[in-house]
């Protein structure tokens, strides 16, 4: 009977530790090229595509399937692509120079990390998580070479795994994407109405902006600003809502130019185009 218990304990306690090494993939932050720093939990409730890019390598033209990709499903599907730099094969990612000059070559428009290590040195912890079940709770998948790709669900969940051959635009993955929109797109409709959120200030703004929020329930609401290509600016707003409520932010030390203001509730989310002129 000791025997048992002690046993019984013992997968207790081994249960216990699996469950706290799983994570999602919320839990990861880190650099862009841009020297901006992100966290990934700016995608939760999107559908993600993690792929480990390269500038001179014989795949460095999936970069345009890529862009393609992200320019038809983006906004309408709730879809988002992650792109991670890597010199691990053959020293093909280039630097970070050669890394920006082939997005622009590209036009590419999501968003781009600074270089990592995936399968030599010091591995990014996130690549750790996409190819160790034991982390990622779902399977091993050993990232072969450049342009491998990850499919996280809109949970942030790992997903499946992609091999580099395979393009980003195959109806696998493009089905994958689609799958289940109708029921996010028409969630995200109830809180599209034009007076969920709206600007209560001037657009051009100078100095401050303005916004008045409404909610007919109460629910989590967070309200970012991104540079319209979509790098990580600040948060204006994290917290509970369940009614009207006016949000100010400044904007004094910002750059003029062009900006996103993404507002993400448990129900959906909006998107308001702010410009800045000083």
């Amino acid at each position: 009977m000791k025997k048992l218990c002690s046993l019984i304990a013992i997968c207790t306690l081994y249960t216990g530790l699996s469950a706290q090494v799983l994570q999602t993939f919320y839990d990861f932050s880190g650099p862009t090229i841009a020297g901006d720093t992100i966290s990934m939990s700016q995608y939760a409730g999107k559908k993600v595509m993690v792929v480990n890019c390269a500038s001179y390598c014989v795949y460095t033209p999936e970069y345009a399937p890529l862009k393609r990709l992200d320019s038809i499903y983006s906004t309408r599907y709730n879809f988002a692509i992650v792109g991670y730099p890597t010199n691990d094969f053959l020293n093909q990612g280039g630097t970070d120079s050669a890394i920006i000059a082939t997005c622009h070559q590209y036009e590419v428009n999501f968003q781009i990390m600074a270089p990592v290590n995936i399968v030599t040195g010091d591995t990014a912890p996130i690549y750790k998580w996409l190819q160790r079940q034991d982390l990622n709770g779902v399977s091993n998948a050993h990232v072969s070479w450049n342009f491998n790709k990850f499919l996280i669900d809109r949970q942030g969940h790992w997903v499946r795994w992609v091999d580099s051959p395979i393009s980003p635009m195959d109806s696998s993955i493009t089905n994958w994407i689609i799958d289940d929109s109708a029921a996010v797109a028409a969630s995200i409709q109830l809180v599209n109405a034009d007076e969920f959120i709206s600007f209560k200030s001037a657009n051009p703004a100078n100095n401050t902006i303005n916004l008045e929020v409404k909610a007919s329930v109460a629910q989590q609401l967070d309200i970012n600003l991104y540079s319209l290509e979509g790098r990580f600016v600040g948060n204006i707003y994290r917290g509970d809502v369940s009614a009207a409520q006016q949000i100010s932010y400044s904007v004094s030390s910002l750059p003029s130019g062009i900006y996103l203001v993404k507002a993400q509730t448990t129900t959906g989310q909006k998107t308001l185009k702010l410009v800045i002129e000083h």
